[in-house]
């Protein structure tokens, strides 16, 4: 996260020059494979399920834009993907979360009032412990514990196209997003104190998580300056 991060912070720095605007927002999103049939699910049904709360990653996102571009990071998770018990009394709690860098195209412009827009951009899905700073605590448990990496984690590209309207400073959204699981896998780095001193600082690939194929998102947005 700490690259998608940079990566952000230079894009914004290049450009802003160019870009006028600055906006942040809350997010849902849900992922989906195709059923049975060969089907995705419709946008009826997607918001069926996101006002029943299924499966919905929650989060936010900020995007700088300009006339027509725009530059955006996106962080959603689950806090609810389970848990396990190291010995009495000690739990492991874990989370699934997808944080993704993104340059998109506003046809009317990123705050008009009808808002169609598409956008490309990489990502990275990944699972791990949500309370590391308690395990971590553990002296039993903390050797086995990664401060900075994930323990699961895949790299993903992803093309997507939706809808906004603005009402300034508010906007409301919705976008579809076709993702695909990139071959390049993600690195990680032992920390200092792992279990076994031969391996503690070296890199090695993070093992992968699954990356679903369809996204559709509902978001606001507070469109700043």
């Amino acid at each position: 996260m700490k690259k998608f991060i940079a990566i952000f912070a230079l894009g914004a720095l290049v450009v802003t020059g160019a870009f006028a605007e600055l906006t942040l927002g809350i997010s849902g999103a849900q992922y989906y494979q195709e059923d049975a049939n060969g089907n995705l699910p419709s946008l009826q049904q997607a918001w069926k399920d996101f006002q029943e709360g299924n499966g919905v990653y929650y989060g936010g996102f900020a995007e700088i834009l300009g006339r027509h571009w725009g530059l955006g990071l996106a962080f959603n998770y689950d806090p609810e993907a389970g848990s396990y018990e190291y010995y009495d009394g000690l739990y492991a709690n874990f989370m699934s979360y997808d944080v993704n860098l993104y340059l998109s195209y506003h046809l009317f412009g990123g705050a008009a009032f009808l808002d169609p827009f598409v956008e490309a951009g990489f990502g990275i899905t990944a699972f791990d412990y949500q309370n590391k700073d308690e395990l971590n605590n553990d002296p039993l448990v903390a050797p086995y514990i990664d401060d900075d990496d994930p323990l699961y984690a895949s790299a993903y590209t992803t093309v997507g196209l939706g809808l906004g309207l603005n009402l300034k400073p508010i906007g409301v959204f919705f976008k579809a997003n076709w993702c695909k699981e990139s071959r390049n896998l993600v690195k990680g780095k032992r920390d200092s104190d792992y279990y076994d001193p031969n391996k503690a600082g070296e890199e090695y690939y993070i093992d992968q998580w699954f990356v679903m194929p369809f996204r559709w998102t509902f978001g606001a947005k507070l469109i700043l300056f």
